[in-house]
C-alpha cells in the first residue's frame, strides 16, 4: 500500500475574518452605541472644536510676536556662538546625521507600514486641516505675506487646498493598493525620504516673519542699520536665510547618499557587516566628546604642557597598569588580585585629597575598575585587556588635556554653548554617565555583602528623598566650598554632576526591579557552569534585567531630558532660560517685550518633539526585543 493519492488535510479550524465595517457601522459601535455614549460623544466634539478654534485664534492672531522666535532662532539654538564659527555647528550636525543614516542602513531599521494606516493618517490630517480652515481667523492678510498675489491674499484658501490634497492622497493610497492595503508593503524609510524632500521644499520657499523698523518710510530688517531706534510693532516677511537653507540641504543630501551607500554595501558578507557595525559603534561612542570638546570648543592646545603632565601620565600609568593587569589576569593570582583591586579603588577615592594632577586621578580610578574586572575577564585574553587599558588611558589623558586648555570660542560666560545645544549636552552627558552608575548602585543594593548593600541603599534613599533643584543648589553653592584646594569645577560640570547622581539613584531602582525578576534557577545554573559572580551578572542576569525594564529606563531618560530645564534656576543659559527670560526682555534693537507666551510655546513644542521621539524609539525597541511577549 502506497501513499499516492493521499491528500493531507489540516483539520484545525481557522478563525473567520471579521466582516467589513463601513464608517456608519464604526460610528455606531464606537461612538453612539448607547444614548449616554452619544451624549458624551457630542459634548466631547463640541469641547474639541472650541479648543481647536481657540488654539487657531491664538496662534494666528496678528498681534502674536512669532517674529521673536524666528529672529532669535540662532540665540535659541546656540546662544552667542560666533557667526564666523557657525560652520563648526553645522559640521557637527552633519556628522551626527551621517552616523544616523549609516546606522539605520546597516541595522536595517525602519520596517514596513500598511497603506491602510498611512492613508487613514493622511485623511485624518487633511480633515483636521480643512476643519482648521473653517474655524480659523484666516480672512486677514496679516497671516500671509503682504506682497502675495490677490488670489491668495485670503489665507483660508490654502488650508482648504492642503487639506483636500492630503485627503485625496490618503484615499488614493488605500484604493490603489486594493487587497494589499492591510499588508506591510511601504518602506518607512521611503516615507522619511519624502518628508525630507518636503521639508527642503518648505525651507526654500517659506517666508518667515521678522521684526521691521520704519526709517524714513522704509522697512529696515537689518538690526545694525537701525540700532538704537525703538522698533514699532511691524512685521515683514522674508525667505529663510541661506545660512540655514544651504547647510540643511547639504546635510539632507549627504545623509541620503550615506544611507544608500551603506544599504548597498551591507549584506555582502557577515564578517564585513560585523566589522562595519563595530566601527559605527566606536564612532558613536567617540562622536560626542570629539564634537563637543574639540570641534565645537576649538581648544587652544599647549603641547609642551600636555607632553609634560598628560603625556607623562599616559606613559607611567600605561606601563604600570599593563604590568599589573597582566599579573592580575593570571589564574594563579587568586584572591590576592582582588585585594589589590580593592586597595586601588580606595586609593582612587583618597586621591581627591592628595595633591596631584587631575588627569592622574582619572587614570587611577580607571585602573581600579580594570583591576576589579581582570580576574573575571582576563585569563587567556589578558592581551586584549591590556590593549583596552592602553586605549582607555590614552583617551583619558587626551580628553582631560583638552578640557584643561582654554576654548578658542570667544563668548560671554563660562561655557561656549548655550540654548538648545547646551540642553542636549547636559541631557546626553548626564544620561550616559548615570546609566553605569545606576547599574552599579543596583548591583550593590542587591549584593549579599552588607557594607556595599548598606552604602548603596543609603545613597539611593538620600538622593531620591531630595528634589533635583535642591541638589543643583547644593552643587552651585556648597560644592565649591567643600572641594579640596586647587580643584575648580565649572558651572556646567556641576550641573552635569548633580543631574548624573540624581538620575543614577532612580535608574538604580529601575534596574533593581529587573534584577529581581530573574528566576533564581538561572543564577544556580550559571554557577553550575563555573561562572564567577561578575560573569554571571554581565552575561546572564543583567542583559535580561535591562531588557525587562526598557520602558522604565526610557521613561527616566525622558524625565531627565525635561529636568535639564531646571538649570535655568542656577543661571545657566539653556534653552528654557533663553526662551523664558532673555528674549522676552529684549528691547534693543527690536522690542520683544511681553513675547513670553510665544517663546514658551515654541520651547514646549521642541521639548515635546524630543520626548515623543524617545518614546517612539522605546516602542520600536520593545517590539524588536519582544518585551512583554516572551
Amino acid at each position: 500500500m502506497t501513499d499516492e493519492g493521499v491528500v493531507l488535510v489540516d483539520d484545525q479550524e481557522l478563525a473567520p475574518e471579521p466582516p467589513p465595517k463601513g464608517p456608519r457601522i464604526w460610528l455606531r459601535d464606537n461612538l453612539f452605541s448607547t444614548p449616554a455614549s452619544g451624549v458624551m460623544t457630542v459634548i466631547s466634539i463640541v469641547i474639541v472644536l472650541f479648543a481647536y478654534r481657540g488654539l487657531l485664534n491664538f496662534v494666528f492672531d496678528p498681534l502674536r510676536r512669532w517674529d521673536a522666535v524666528t529672529f532669535n532662532m540662532k540665540l535659541l539654538m546656540v546662544q552667542a556662538y560666533p557667526g564666523d564659527e557657525m560652520w563648526r555647528v553645522w559640521l557637527s550636525v552633519g556628522i551626527v546625521f551621517g552616523l544616523l543614516a549609516a546606522s539605520l542602513a546597516m541595522w536595517r531599521l525602519g520596517g514596513m507600514a500598511e497603506p491602510r494606516r498611512i492613508g487613514a493618517v493622511l485623511m485624518g490630517v487633511g480633515g483636521a486641516v480643512i476643519l482648521g480652515g473653517l474655524l480659523g481667523p484666516f480672512n486677514s492678510t496679516d497671516v500671509v505675506p503682504p506682497n502675495a498675489p490677490a488670489w491668495i491674499s485670503e489665507g483660508r484658501i490654502w488650508w482648504f487646498i492642503v487639506g483636500a490634497v492630503l485627503m485625496v492622497i490618503g484615499y488614493a493610497l488605500r484604493a490603489a493598493t486594493g487587497e494589499r492595503a492591510k499588508e506591510s508593503i511601504i518602506p518607512i524609510m521611503g516615507l522619511v525620504g519624502v518628508l525630507i524632500v518636503l521639508g527642503l521644499a518648505v525651507i526654500w520657499v517659506v517666508d518667515v516673519p521678522v521684526p521691521a523698523k520704519i526709517v524714513d518710510g522704509q522697512a529696515i530688517t537689518d538690526g545694525a542699520e537701525a540700532a538704537g531706534v525703538r522698533a514699532p510693532q511691524v512685521k515683514v516677511f522674508r525667505p529663510v536665510a541661506e545660512s540655514t537653507t544651504i547647510p540643511w540641504t547639504l546635510i539632507a543630501v549627504v545623509s541620503v547618499i550615506v544611507y544608500v551607500f551603506f544599504r548597498l554595501v551591507g549584506g555582502a558578507s557577515s564578517a564585513a557587516d560585523a566589522a562595519i557595525k563595530r566601527t559605527l559603534t566606536v564612532l558613536w561612542v567617540l562622536a560626542f566628546p570629539v564634537l563637543v570638546l574639540i570641534l565645537l570648543r576649538k581648544p587652544e592646545w599647549d603641547w609642551a604642557e600636555g607632553a609634560t603632565v598628560h603625556g607623562l601620565g599616559f606613559l607611567v600609568m600605561g606601563a604600570i597598569g599593563s604590568l599589573l593587569l597582566w599579573w592580575m589576569a593570571r589564574p594563579g593570582t587568586g584572591e590576592v588580585g582582588r585585594v589589590v583591586a580593592g586597595f586601588l579603588l580606595l586609593l582612587a577615592f583618597a586621591s581627591l585629597f592628595i595633591p596631584m594632577p587631575f588627569v592622574w586621578r582619572f587614570m587611577l580610578l580607571a585602573l581600579a575598575l580594570f583591576a576589579l574586572a581582570a580576574p573575571s575577564f582576563g585569563g587567556d585574553g589578558s592581551r586584549g585587556l591590556i590593549v583596552a587599558w592602553l586605549i582607555t588611558v590614552f583617551l583619558v589623558a587626551f580628553f582631560v588635556f583638552t578640557m584643561d586648555t582654554d576654548s578658542g570660542i570667544d563668548v560671554p560666560g563660562s561655557f561656549f554653548l548655550g540654548g538648545l545645544s547646551l540642553t542636549i549636552v547636559l541631557a546626553f552627558t548626564s544620561i550616559v554617565l548615570s546609566f553605569p552608575l545606576g547599574v552599579i548602585l543596583a548591583l550593590g543594593r542587591t549584593s549579599t555583602m552588607p557594607i556595599f548593600r548598606l552604602l548603596c541603599t543609603a545613597y539611593i534613599e538620600l538622593v531620591r528623598g531630595v528634589p533635583l533643584i535642591t541638589w543643583l543648589l547644593v552643587a552651585f553653592l556648597m560644592l565649591p566650598v567643600a572641594l579640596p584646594e586647587g580643584i575648580e569645577i565649572g558651572g556646567v560640570l556641576r550641573a552635569i554632576g548633580a543631574m548624573t547622581f540624581f538620575s543614577a539613584a532612580y535608574l538604580a531602582e529601575n534596574v533593581r526591579g529587573g534584577l529581581q525578576s530573574i528566576p533564581a534557577g538561572q543564577k544556580e545554573a550559571s554557577r553550575a557552569l563555573g561562572m564567577s559572580t561578575i560573569q554571571m551578572i554581565v552575561f546572564i542576569t543583567l542583559p535580561q534585567a535591562l531588557r525587562a525594564v526598557i520602558p522604565a529606563l526610557v521613561g527616566q531618560v525622558i524625565a531627565l531630558f525635561k529636568d535639564t530645564s531646571l538649570v535655568t534656576i542656577v543661571g545657566l543659559f539653556d534653552f528654557l532660560h533663553i526662551a523664558r527670560q532673555i528674549i522676552p526682555a529684549q528691547s534693543q534693537p527690536f522690542s520683544f517685550l511681553g513675547s513670553i507666551k510665544e517663546t514658551l510655546i515654541f520651547a514646549a513644542v521642541v521639548y515635546w518633539l524630543f520626548t515623543f521621539t524617545f518614546s517612539r524609539i522605546s516602542l520600536r525597541l520593545e517590539k524588536r526585543l519582544g518585551v512583554g511577549e516572551r
